[in-house]
């Protein structure tokens, strides 16, 4: 601005003139320069957004594969996890934006504050007093923002609920069956509104306080503009002084306003970081090395599967589900287990693959405790096919193929599994065989009705090769038909194998060499089908309920 001033009033000065056009040319080159590097800044920051995403995607997919599986039944986890995963999709990469921002600011502002020192000494400490009331009001708004946030989890969960029911495809069925729309959008509005108005009230007292602040701050912010103008009508500075002093002293208010706005955005980012750090600090049942896992799996069992006084209830409460539950299955035995829903069926299924840790007693294969077999050896060795199995929306030779990922996925053992499980025919007559997708998710998909899905479900269990499978109410979803049909093709996984069949139909459980009895959490009965009915105990009396 002085240069120009200077050329304005001595037009024939070519020393000025040259010294103006210098000055010209070094602004446009650091005018370009900073194009640039903002242009170059987008593709590293696009760069450095994937490599951290990466990253905590890698951790979070780590941490579900190797926790405990009662996590993912209990609500308090349900909790922990909506806020890890939330959180973890942009809380690290603006951690790592939000420190480089503060350094830039930082930067920014000795370079300010020293021009502004310029004018006096005391603007940069004014510039500060009054910006830091702001700062303080956010960093306790960030506190109660977090510990809304906790205390209000389960509330924002129900709301995601609702909108899942509104717009999943898996509840649109009954949505329109039973009309049922309205209510769950009333149930989500309602939700969402109690939700959204305690918010807006915390956010409504911070911007009031912040109000009240700004109000004192532009009052000291104008003062120091009166002070340059003062120096000015004194002659004690020259237009471009002003000029440099009032864009100095407006810019340097906005980046020291950014630059505590940053601090307490990253103490926000921090305190709901920490939401991550309490998912990741989960119990792993799976970690990367069991120094007690030092046992293979029996090349062949000789005895069989043994319960010894197992024990097992939720971490939530101590109402046990199973106790002193002592019973063997011999190799290759077909054994079935009955009793009324909540028995414990189940959980000794889940207990035999792992899924759960006995709170008492222990488990055996061939005499060797099941926890110092090696994991990849027992999931080789154990199948199961779950009464909610699985429906992967991949190809149908993945879908079978996923029985045993480590082992060859060729055509021949694919096809001999589909055919033992009676689905090849089916496949067979895409389009694209054994390369089409299943489901309703992706284009060009086929869809398989209940039973061919189970079937495709129990090929997974031929294609593994297991030596001990379990069924959990493989035919529940079945009419008698379909039933008959399927219990052809179970008779054939369980021949020559050691198998546990959880089930309440009478067809299924007469496949079973021995049968199990359930009451409560006890084991109340055992022994053959015939044998049980003569007894006219538990057993007879379910038998005769199911007759009625």
């Amino acid at each position: 601005m002085d240069e120009i001033q200077v050329v304005a009033t001595n037009p024939d000065g070519e020393e000025a003139i040259n010294h103006l056009i210098t000055l010209l040319i070094i602004a446009a080159v650091v005018f370009l320069a900073n194009a640039l590097t903002a242009s170059l800044g987008a593709l590293v920051r696009e760069r450095q957004s994937f490599v951290i995403s990466d990253y905590f995607d890698n951790l979070i997919h780590n941490k579900t594969t190797r926790i405990d599986y009662g996590f993912f039944e209990h609500p308090k986890y349900q909790n922990v996890f909506f806020r890890a995963l939330n959180e973890a999709s942009f809380r690290p990469s603006r951690i790592f934006y939000g420190i480089i921002g503060l350094l830039q600011n930082l930067i920014t502002l000795i370079v300010m504050g020293g021009i502004l020192l310029m004018v006096h000494w005391s603007v940069s400490i004014v510039l500060l007093v009054v910006t830091l009331p702001v700062t303080f009001i956010r960093l306790r708004y960030a506190r109660s923002l977090f510990n809304f946030k906790r205390e209000n989890t389960d509330r924002e969960r129900k709301v995601n609920y609702y909108n899942r029911l509104l717009t999943s495809r898996e509840y649109a069925k009954e949505l329109r069956t039973f009309d049922l729309g309205p209510l769950f959008r009333k149930r989500y509005h309602k939700q969402k509104n109690e939700w959204r108005q305690k918010q807006y009230r915390m956010l409504k007292s911070k911007t009031i306080r912040e109000v009240a602040v700004q109000i004192l701050a532009a009052i000291a912010v104008f003062s120091v503009y009166g002070l340059i103008a003062y120096r000015a009508f004194q002659g004690q500075l020259s237009i471009g002084d002003v000029v440099l002093y009032f864009m100095a002293l407006q810019r340097g208010y906005a980046y020291l306003q950014e630059f505590l706005g940053r601090i307490s955005g990253l103490y926000e980012d921090s305190l709901f970081l920490n939401n991550l750090f309490e998912f990741l600090h989960l119990r792993e049942s799976r970690p990367p090395i069991r120094k007690d896992e030092r046992f293979p799996f029996p090349a062949r069992m000789k005895e069989g599967v043994s319960f010894h006084n197992v024990g097992f209830h939720y971490p939530v409460n101590d109402r046990w589900v199973l106790r002193n539950a002592s019973f063997s299955v011999n190799a290759g035995e077909t054994v079935a287990l009955v009793g009324i829903n909540g028995a414990g069926k189940t959980t000794l299924v889940k207990l035999l693959c792992g899924l759960y840790k006995p709170v008492e007693g222990e488990i055996r294969i061939d005499g060797i405790p099941i926890d110092s077999i090696k994991w990849q050896e027992r999931v080789d060795n154990i199948s199961v096919i779950y009464q909610d199995f699985m429906l992967y929306n991949v190809t149908a030779r993945e879908n079978i193929w996923f029985g045993n990922v480590r082992r060859e996925s060729s055509d021949d053992k694919i096809t001999d599994a589909a055919r033992q499980a009676g689905i090849h025919d089916i496949i067979a007559e895409f389009d694209k065989g054994y390369e089409t997708t299943l489901g309703t998710l992706f284009e060009e998909s086929e869809q398989l009705s209940p039973g061919q899905w189970q079937r495709l479900a129990l090929a997974r269990s031929f294609f593994n090769k297991s030596q001990i499978v379990l069924l959990d109410e493989p035919t529940s979803a079945l009419d008698a038909f379909s039933e008959a049909k399927l219990l052809k093709y179970i008779k054939t996984i369980t021949e020559n194998r050691t198998a546990v069949i959880i089930s309440h139909r009478l067809s299924t459980i007469k496949m079973a060499d021995r049968i199990i009895v359930l009451d409560g959490h006890l084991i109340v009965e055992e022994g053959h089908y015939e044998e049980l009915l003569q007894k006219e105990g538990t057993f007879y009396n379910m038998v005769e309920s199911l007759k009625q």
